[in-house]
């Protein structure tokens, strides 16, 4: 059983159909996944097939060979991992803009339960209102985001305030992980007919994705670029070569941080020549990597348990888990601030405009928005990174060809853009759609809530 608070049912009663089905959008994983881990209970239950779709759309306005590339990756790891079980998984990616939805339909019809990501920003959110909206069957939307789930009776508007909480209410958190290997609960389920797949494709008119054109993108390379060149999306935003998607990449990035960078974290995160910084905001934000796997490796290596917490629980950044300094401060980011961006983004649903930030912050800008300012700078020439601030531009450069921006840099990069133009609302709206369109961590709960912070 998974949490009722990661848990939200609609059109309670519809559908009676042949299958269970997990639209996977955005916890894009097979291990330690509370919505796989429901859909298996659910088909364990009815005592009737699961079908996992992993859906790529490229109807949205950030859909570019990058991202893609990226997610594709992950499909490969997925279907090796369920290749051996009775769930039937198939990647789907979209070839024309609003055909997913078609595909969306026709599969609600058959199914008799739908399970899908609840991701509270961009695309995975309006995918799930649209199944919602369908009403062709009951939906289950489950928050498998982070430690704590999301939609919280109350808000947390600071840092502090949600240690305060997690210190208070930390055992009931810790009982609430999801199963590492939930397919080992799906042996016993019966198989979905493959004629059946291919009857719900030809109905909607939409193509089965090849197994060879998710192989061929996966090269990456010529082979990846020909592939995707195909589908309408933004060829001007490259992969990045040396970070590939997918559980498995996720999992070796996070082991090697693990075992030899977390224990100079503190020390080397805010050091942009440096390596310090676990690199793993792309396999968090496609949910190629769950923060609970995470969480139980840590615990496991330095043998921790919850005796160890040492009192009072009263909201301290560090001190309090029992644990070397480094590690706290880890925990800090992957727990804390991680959580407060997605809480922040369920309560306030324009988390990516400028009147999304505090009022008083709206005030204080306002007041300033006349001050002189030496140099005002395009959009163009941001992105292109011709501003007369070489660090800038190498930051901007980063983001351009690594798909990221060190730690440190990204507050110098967001305060630059508030600083050359001409009011705080463009620069919002620049930082939103730098970000969104160039970072492999973009349209990200946790990126648009450092957006805000840019700004107050």
């Amino acid at each position: 059983m998974i949490p009722e608070n990661r848990l939200r049912v609609f059109n309670q009663g519809q559908g009676s159909g042949e299958c269970v089905l997990y639209w996977m959008i955005s916890a894009r994983r097979t291990k330690w996944n509370h919505g796989l881990q429901h859909a298996i209970d659910l088909a364990n239950e009815r005592n009737l097939p699961l079908v996992v779709v992993e859906a790529l759309a490229i109807a949205h306005e950030w859909a570019n060979d990058r991202s893609h590339t990226f997610v594709i990756q992950g499909m490969m790891d997925n279907k090796r991992a369920l290749e051996d079980s009775p769930i039937t998984y198939i990647p789907y990616v979209e070839t024309k803009p609003n055909e997913a939805r078609g595909l969306l339909e026709k599969w609600m019809e058959f199914a008799d339960v739908m399970v899908i990501d609840d991701f509270p920003v961009y695309m995975p959110r309006r995918i799930s209102e649209i199944a919602v909206s369908i009403g062709k069957c009951e939906v289950h939307c489950v928050d498998s985001n982070g430690f704590i789930a999301m939609r919280q009776d109350r808000d947390f508007t600071t840092a502090y305030s949600l240690r305060r909480h997690l210190h208070k209410t930390i055992i009931q958190h810790m009982s609430e992980f999801p199963v590492a290997d939930p397919i080992a609960g799906a042996a016993g389920l019966p198989r979905f007919s493959q004629t059946k797949v291919e009857s719900i494709f030809s109905e909607s008119d939409t193509p089965i994705t090849p197994y060879e054109f998710i192989w061929r993108i996966c090269e990456i390379e010529d082979i990846g670029l020909n592939a995707l060149s195909i589908l309408a999306i933004d060829h001007s935003v490259p992969p990045v070569q040396q970070t590939k998607g997918g559980s498995m990449a996720a999992s070796l990035r996070w082991n090697e941080f693990l075992e030899e960078r977390l224990s100079d974290y503190s020390e080397n995160r805010n050091q942009p020549e440096l390596n310090g910084s676990s690199g793993l905001s792309p396999y968090l934000h496609f949910g190629h990597i769950s923060p609970h796997q995470i969480l139980s490796e840590i615990f496991s290596k330095f043998d921790w348990a919850i005796s160890d917490i040492v009192p009072p629980d009263n909201g301290r950044r560090s001190g309090w888990w029992g644990l070397p300094n480094d590690v706290e401060s880890f925990l800090d980011q992957i727990i804390v601030w991680r959580d407060l961006g997605f809480i922040h983004c369920v309560r306030v649903q324009n988390h990516h405009e400028f009147a999304s930030i505090p009022e008083w912050a709206q005030k204080t800008l306002k007041e300033h928005e006349n001050d002189p300012r030496p140099y005002i700078y395009s959009f163009d020439e941001f992105e292109n990174a011709q501003t007369h601030d070489e660090l800038w531009n190498a930051a901007q450069r980063q983001l351009r060809s690594e798909g990221m921006i060190h730690n440190y840099l990204r507050m110098l990069w967001g305060k630059k853009i508030l600083e050359w133009t001409p009011t705080p609302e463009i620069a919002m709206e620049y930082m939103v759609a730098l970000n969104d369109k160039w970072a492999l961590d973009g349209r990200d709960p946790n990126t648009y809530t450092g957006i805000g912070w840019v700004l107050g």
